[in-house]
């Protein structure tokens, strides 16, 4: 043991010092848009949704360590690369599309911290404030940690925050699965009613998308250039990078396995995240309600933070303005702006009750789907060019080819689901 240590301490703190990027992108995939897609798609599906599971983990980590290793090698984000290749037009309609896409991501990350604040039995000193007053106060804390946190103690926030995802491994063990069947059902073959059934399909694409986003694949290579790392720590960041795309999808696949055999197994369909809490909490006991209430929690403050710093680090990109976390509010005042833009939109939207945000879930995360073959094509023509990569550092081999292929496939799904989602009775 003490001479594996010592042989591999250097290589250890390498990777520490590179811990991040990967970790926090991948697993803010699983903010609360996340969780109220896997919670709905499980209630509807069982393990079935997790069909692609595997093929997901994969992807996920192929694409994003693509988006790392550009930043790494030209210290430049996506956007500016777009921006520069290939003009202001293409910019400016792929950040509307992308705009939309993400907005509507943090529309859900609002809605789940109203429901998880719901969830709680509020204390006698803060029960004189209402939702609204909480959402204020907490959306407020928000924004005034990124503009005044440097990128380093931001970083440390969201780390620790990833940990509190674990209460959904502690909730699917509590409802005690048959963990054959669970994996037969996910890895080897669906039901084979789903199979003809069109929105079984279009399900699949959306947790697609809420796994692999869109946002996930410009904020990576943001992160990743705002942090500053270097070509020699590539391998390590490659390490990094897959063990976030592993932890993450092993979250996901929990959280379906604590609906499944709850829900599912009962026969009720939900249609967000606090109706699952709330469904759970009778039929596998108390604790597993707060369980699912508390990572409900982490995923939204997670998601509010990340999902809105990817829109605005991909709007000052494009555009040419100064975006670093560890800039002034002065210097990087559109960046910031943009930032709390999002977060008081999606405020302002919440304060409509009669609204139902999450209603949005399924869709959103299959527009979030559908747009992932465009960011792909980018990803495909910077990573290839070896006038900006570099011979070294060009994607070759199985990453090259597993990621067209997958562009293509994406492409292809979106539109026989698109199409047979009007064949639906």
């Amino acid at each position: 043991m003490k001479f594996f240590w010592e042989r591999n301490k250097a290589r250890f703190i390498i990777f520490l010092a590179v811990l991040g990027p990967g970790l926090i992108t991948a697993m803010a995939d699983n903010d609360a848009a996340g969780v109220a897609t896997y919670s709905v798609a499980a209630s509807m599906y069982g393990m079935s949704s997790q069909y692609f599971v595997i093929l997901t983990t994969i992807l996920l980590g192929v694409t994003q360590e693509i988006g790392a290793r550009i930043a790494i090698v030209t210290g430049k984000g996506l956007g500016d690369l777009i921006r520069e290749h290939y003009g202001v037009r293409i910019s400016v309609v792929l950040f509307l599309a992308y705009f939309v896409a993400n907005q509507s991501v943090i529309l859900q990350d609002v809605a789940g911290l109203k429901s998880a604040v719901q969830l709680f039995d509020l204390p006698w000193w803060m029960a004189w404030m209402h939702w609204q007053g909480l959402l204020l106060v907490v959306c407020t804390s928000l924004i005034l940690s990124v503009v005044f946190l440097n990128f380093k103690n931001l970083q440390r926030i969201f780390l620790v925050t990833i940990l509190f995802y674990g209460t959904y491994i502690v909730s699917a063990l509590l409802v005690k699965p048959d963990w054959g069947e669970a994996l037969r059902r996910s890895l080897v073959f669906p039901e084979r009613h789903f199979v003809t059934n069109p929105h079984y399909w279009f399900t699949l694409i959306a947790v697609l998308g809420t796994t692999v986003t869109a946002w996930g694949q410009f904020f990576i290579n943001s992160f990743v250039a705002d942090k500053g790392i270097k070509p020699e720590q590539l391998k390590e960041q490659r390490v990094e990078v897959y063990f976030g795309a592993i932890l993450t999808n092993i979250f996901s696949w929990m959280m379906a396995i604590a609906v499944t055999y709850t829900l599912f197994a009962h026969n009720t369909i939900i249609s967000d995240a606090q109706t699952a809490a709330m469904a759970i909490r009778p039929l596998a006991g108390n604790f597993s309600y707060i369980l699912f209430a508390t990572g409900l929690l982490a995923a939204s403050l997670l998601g509010l933070i990340v999902v809105p710093l990817a829109t605005a680090y991909v709007f000052t990109e494009l555009f040419g303005y100064e975006r670093s976390l560890n800039s002034t509010f002065g210097k990087g005042r559109v960046f910031y702006t943009f930032f709390i833009l999002q977060i008081v939109l999606g405020l302002l939207v919440s304060l409509f009750p009669q609204i139902n945000l999450f209603g949005l879930t399924l869709y959103a995360n299959y527009l979030n789907g559908a747009i992932l073959p465009v960011v792909f094509y980018f990803l495909i023509r910077f990573s290839e060019n070896p006038e900006i990569m570099g011979e070294t550092y060009i994607s070759k081999g199985f990453s090259k080819w597993f990621l067209r292929g997958s562009a293509f496939f994406i492409a292809a799904a979106v539109v026989v689901t698109f199409v047979g989602q009007f064949f639906i009775k």
